[in-house]
């Protein structure tokens, strides 16, 4: 699992990075909003922790473009005010939870699971993407004429590239989030890549998977 952690109080996130390290998280910390929002965009995270008060761009701010563009990514709000308004702010722009400063390190990590939770409980079983919906529970994928059946890593395997659109994905990271303990390779990714973009094809589908680079994969729309 790997974390983004936005706070212009270097110390204040150092720490956070240390303690998410200490409870086998990953991260990339940043100390402003402007490369919090560059950081979002350029790589695939997990659960996003943002202060509220920094230069460049605020933490709300941040957030707003994010959900602008379609990222759901989990996030965490921080400040250092108690007051509602602040609260109902990042709620109203689309945080998923808020957390005041000085805080209980237990308490955090407590934070960040119940997210990480939360997101895999509350995903839709259809996704859409260009013409095609993804069904997670029916393992299949249809244009509204055709429709045709996936195999269960497939499904999660597309699923995960399409919240991800846009985003190019190592396969490194495809087989943390898709095989984990399983035993999958670079092969293994690549194998399933070429399932799907047989599959995509079959259904004519206005989406593409595309390597930028050797084992990494990018889901974009078709012009």
């Amino acid at each position: 699992m790997k974390i983004l952690v936005a706070d212009d109080e270097r110390d204040i996130a150092d720490a956070i990075g240390i303690i998410l390290k200490f409870n086998n998280f990953e991260s990339d910390v940043v100390y402003d909003g402007t490369s919090a929002y560059s950081k979002a965009n350029e790589n695939v995270y997990d659960c996003i922790v943002l202060d509220i008060m920094m230069p460049g761009m605020d933490g709300i701010d941040v957030l707003k473009k994010l959900r602008d563009e379609n990222n759901n990514t989990p996030v965490l709000m921080l400040t250092a005010k108690s007051q509602v308004a602040d609260k109902v702010n990042g709620l109203n722009m689309g945080a998923d939870d808020y957390l005041t400063k000085p805080f209980n390190k237990d308490e955090f990590i407590a934070r960040i699971n119940v997210l990480l939770r939360r997101s895999k409980t509350y995903n839709s079983n259809t996704l859409s993407c260009g013409n095609i919906v993804l069904d997670t529970e029916a393992l299949k994928i249809s244009n509204g004429e055709t429709s045709l059946r996936l195999a269960g890593k497939e499904v999660e395997l597309l699923e995960y590239l399409i919240h991800n659109k846009g985003k190019s994905i190592s396969a490194e990271k495809l087989i943390e989030k898709i095989w984990r303990d399983e035993g999958g390779d670079s092969n293994t990714v690549t194998l399933y890549i070429g399932y799907l973009r047989n599959k995509l094809k079959s259904v004519k589908a206005s989406v593409k998977i595309v390597s930028d680079k050797e084992y990494e994969y990018c889901l974009q729309e078709t012009e």
